[in-house]
């Protein structure tokens, strides 16, 4: 198997590219692909070696870090509220070899069925407008995207608002009951639902001037990190 993929169980791999991961679920008729990394990484080669269905692309935000080797899929799926974003970042929307779209609209609300995997689509803004996670109520399994994570989470840059983050938050732990384990894009993995009310109280504490800003992580980045108990914001 290739040192960037790990099984976590049957039907599901993690793969990692650097700094941020991508999942695989395998169904009876197809399989989902969660984000395409940076774009370092052969992902369809990858892919294609670990499952011989049909693969979509479900993009969890269009941050460049999970679209990079979107172009070498034909079926995309994210929500319309990220498809400004995407364009402006490069991303192309093109059609297939039968004339339809490759990027496809992907609602709150929708369950993506592939018979093994039940998927459940959440609207979850702050991070970026059109942020989702997905959620699997029978194996109460929950994708995260960036939003809930134990790292440095990106408030900085056109698209980030932390009301809608805060919104997003307490939303997540009114529904924390509904999955047991947390796959994030960054950062530890898993994660127990118990981190969500400390992201908020963490981010409830950044509004309020409560926390203590750091240098800079990196040279030239123009934000300033802010840490509190469950990760870090940089604002």
């Amino acid at each position: 198997m290739d040192e960037h993929v790990y099984k976590e169980q049957e039907h599901f791999w993690r793969i990692e590219d650097g700094g941020v991961r991508m999942f695989l679920f395998e169904g009876k008729d197809r399989a989902m692909l969660v984000d395409t990394g940076f774009g370092t990484l052969p992902v369809k080669d990858i892919v294609s070696e670990l499952t011989k269905l049909p693969v979509f692309v479900v993009n969890t935000h269009t941050d460049m870090d999970h679209t990079g080797r979107n172009n070498e899929f034909d079926r995309i799926y994210m929500h319309p509220a990220e498809m400004d974003c995407y364009a402006a970042r490069g991303g192309a929307f093109e059609k297939d070899q039968d004339g339809k779209e490759k990027i496809r609209p992907l609602w709150e609300g929708t369950v993506m069925d592939l018979g093994f995997w039940k998927f459940e689509v959440i609207l979850t803004p702050g991070h970026t407008p059109g942020s989702i996670m997905l959620l699997d109520r029978e194996k109460r399994l929950l994708i995260s995207g960036d939003t809930i994570q134990a790292g440095d989470i990106y408030m900085f840059g056109p698209g980030r608002n932390l009301p809608a983050f805060r919104a997003t938050l307490d939303r997540m732990n009114e529904r924390r009951n509904q999955f047991d384990i947390i796959w994030p894009s960054h950062g530890p993995c898993p994660l127990s639902p118990e981190i969500i009310p400390k992201l908020a109280e963490g981010a409830r504490a950044l509004a309020e001037g409560k926390l203590i800003a750091q240098d800079p992580p990196r040279e030239g980045m123009p934000c300033r990190l802010y840490r509190c108990q469950a990760g870090g914001f940089l604002v």
